[in-house]
């Protein structure tokens, strides 16, 4: 039985997180709503002014998310010239250098762009309406904060902790549930990755040429922090390949930079990364598969099963985790 100063703060704590868990709702639906939205708005034509990458000078490894991609870009509407930097629904997320760095290379300066703008408000304006920033993080959390609201709701309900047949505590079933969870977001993404392979083999194509293929290193730094030694760092390094094309569909010239559909290849050697960039060099001619209804999205080797399985792997070791746990805490809790 929780004392009253106990089950206050349990219910100070519930009230929050119930809160918290209904804003996250609330920015899910919301975030939703705005990307079908944002399908029918006006499209206009504008010009990138700014691209690159944000970074701080303490920046001291490159597995850190600490870059934000700045692209700006110019265009006319309502009667009006106006600058934006929205690219998706969200904004721009803090990202690893990397990442922030092939998205900026998709808009250099001077690339003429779609710029989908909000008939209502002119104001409003993005690159890519169809896609959001961190919409899996956000359902994360979103299932996490649920999980966590619905324990100490029933806590204060019931006024103590909420124990199974041997005593077990039931907040404690919510952990391999959410990796379970986990588990199905993989199995998920696995899904939508081998729909949209299948249907990009169906895609049209046009004629591109290879403007950039480079090995690029990260250099990882790992502390180690013992009781009875002082902190030490290790410097790791890892190569992958940075390829950029450029192709035109209409009077639009798009830069891609996706080879397949398996996510970019990441070797802790140097030699495995320069094999697969030798397959493209800057100024070869390649046949680019691109979305009719988002140019902008394109790969190269649409048929590639080239880190297909990925998912599938992740899924696996979720539903290893999460089965065995959840399965001995059954087995403690009502055994």
């Amino acid at each position: 039985m929780l004392d009253p100063q106990q089950l206050m703060w349990t219910q100070i704590a519930a009230g929050i997180t119930v809160l918290l868990f209904g804003l996250m709702l609330f920015s899910l639906v919301r975030m939703r709503g705005r990307m079908q939205a944002a399908r029918s708005w006006d499209k206009v034509e504008g010009i990138i002014t700014v691209s690159r990458v944000d970074q701080p000078a303490a920046h001291a490894s490159d597995d850190q998310n600490d870059a934000k991609p700045i692209i700006r870009y110019r265009y006319q509407a309502g009667g009006q010239e106006l600058e934006s930097d929205n690219i998706f629904v969200g904004g721009p997320a803090i990202t690893t250098r990397v990442l922030a760095a092939k998205l900026t290379g998709r808009y250099p300066v001077g690339a003429h762009v779609d710029v989908h703008v909000d008939p209502k408000q002119p104001t409003e304006a993005l690159l890519v309406p169809a896609a959001a920033q961190n919409v899996a993080a956000l359902v994360a959390f979103t299932i996490v904060f649920g999980f966590v609201a619905a324990t100490l709701t029933a806590h204060s309900l019931a006024g103590h902790v909420l124990y199974a047949d041997n005593g077990v505590p039931l907040f404690a079933f919510a952990l391999p549930i959410i990796v379970l969870v986990g588990g199905v977001f993989c199995v998920a993404e696995y899904v939508r990755t081998r729909r949209l392979a299948s249907a990009s083999l169906r895609w049209p194509t046009a004629s591109g040429r290879v403007t950039q293929c480079d090995v690029i290193e990260e250099i990882i730094e790992e502390k180690s922090d013992h009781d009875d030694k002082p902190t030490t760092s290790k410097l790791q390094h890892r190569y992958q390949v940075a390829l950029r094309y450029a192709y035109r569909v209409g009077k639009r010239d798009f830069i891609g930079t996706e080879v397949d559909w398996g996510g970019t290849m990441i070797s802790g050697l140097r030699e495995v990364a320069a094999e697969a960039a030798a397959k493209y060099r800057p100024g070869q001619n390649v046949k680019v598969y691109y979305d009719p209804d988002q140019p902008g999205q394109a790969v190269l080797e649409p048929a590639s099963r080239e880190g297909a399985l990925g998912p599938l792997i992740g899924a696996a070791v979720c539903a290893i985790v999460g089965g065995v746990f959840l399965t001995l805490l059954i087995r403690v809790g009502f055994g």
